[in-house]
């Protein structure tokens, strides 16, 4: 079975997956709600960002087998980079 995890607060965000790609949807469905929650409060510019680890248990064993950064709310420029 596998779980994802905030990094940070050590929440459990999703638990009892079936397999790393379950793990994955987690991630993608997490990623879509916060950016919905996001929108709708009208905090679509901006930066945050969160680190979630992929853990993998095995009966009393928790193991960290991925780590996924999720930066929401990013207003990405349409024009090219400031120079340095």
């Amino acid at each position: 079975m596998f779980q994802v995890r905030d990094t940070l607060t050590r929440w459990l965000l999703a638990q009892g997956l079936a397999d790393y790609a379950a793990a994955e949807a987690a991630l993608d469905r997490l990623d879509d709600e916060l950016e919905r929650d996001l929108a709708a409060n009208g905090e679509g510019a901006g930066r945050v960002r969160l680190r979630l680890d992929v853990e993998q248990v095995t009966g009393d064993t928790v193991q960290i087998v991925g780590h996924h950064v999720l930066i929401l709310g990013v207003d990405d420029p349409t024009g090219p980079l400031p120079t340095l």
